[in-house]
């Protein structure tokens, strides 16, 4: 006897529109994103990512449909209450504090979910009781022996390590990346995809990413974009050989 087992979903739109002055960068977009997966939104320039991105963080309002996280619609709330209920991301442009250090970034994220009162002019001598947290996080994602170095110091790649361990002090649920890889060579992109694997454990990610190799060897399931529109959503493999998917983006690296 087989006994069926059934999927949460964790992140879904549904019929998703964004229209900036009668442009509609994205049209109607309907996902369903599972717990537990890597997802990929991928596509060309213009396609839509960023606006999808920030449709669902709450940084942007939708001009018609819905996001639910978990169930819940979340697309009237703002940013913060949707960070408190699960969902939290990283940017594309690098958002940490340069003049503090690296423990320092960690234990300011910290006050939020802790319920300490959320200032930054709080002394961070008040914040060591946090101190524990931070230092895990760090060692989560691989920057335990730069907890005292400057954000301004580090490297590309380390500082995208930083913006995770940001994302992570809210504990989320579902995590959003931005394009994690972006700018990094070989070494940096090796370190980020083990990353992305050990942050997902027991969450659900879903990234924004360009490099291929990077989507086939990381992600359970990708989404493409077109023109603001849903165009093919499945395994990597299957949508690769998809013809709309071949003309719109991969291009020659599909026959690969």
């Amino acid at each position: 006897m087989t006994i069926a087992t059934t999927r949460t979903t964790a992140l879904q739109t549904v019929k998703l529109v964004k229209e900036f002055h009668g442009f509609r960068a994205t049209n109607d977009v309907t996902l369903d994103i599972m717990e537990g997966e890597i997802h990929a939104i991928i596509g060309p320039n213009g396609a839509g990512k960023t606006t999808l991105f920030n449709l669902l963080s709450g940084f942007l309002k939708p001009t018609s449909g819905e996001v639910r996280l978990f169930g819940e619609r979340i697309e009237t709330l703002q940013p913060f209450q949707i960070v408190r209920r699960g969902l939290s991301r990283s940017f594309q442009i690098s958002s940490v504090f340069p003049t503090m250090t690296v423990r320092e970034n960690v234990l300011v994220a910290l006050q939020s979910p802790s319920g300490l009162p959320f200032q930054f002019w709080t002394p961070l001598h008040k914040l060591e009781a946090l101190g524990p947290q931070a230092d895990a996080i760090l060692a989560d994602v691989g920057l335990a022996d730069s907890y005292s170095r400057l954000a301004a110091d580090l490297s590309h790649g380390e500082k995208r390590q930083l913006e995770i361990g940001i994302s992570l002090t809210q504990n989320p649920k579902v995590l959003l990346l931005d394009e994690p890889t972006s700018g990094m060579g070989s070494e940096g992109i090796a370190r980020v995809i083990e990353l992305v694997r050990q942050v997902a454990r027991g969450r659900t990610v879903v990234l924004v990413e360009h490099n291929m190799s990077v989507v086939s060897e990381l992600t359970d399931r990708i989404t493409v974009l077109q023109y603001g529109a849903v165009i093919a959503s499945g395994k990597y493999d299957d949508v690769r050989r998809d013809p709309q998917v071949i003309e719109a983006y991969l291009g020659d690296e599909a026959h690969a």
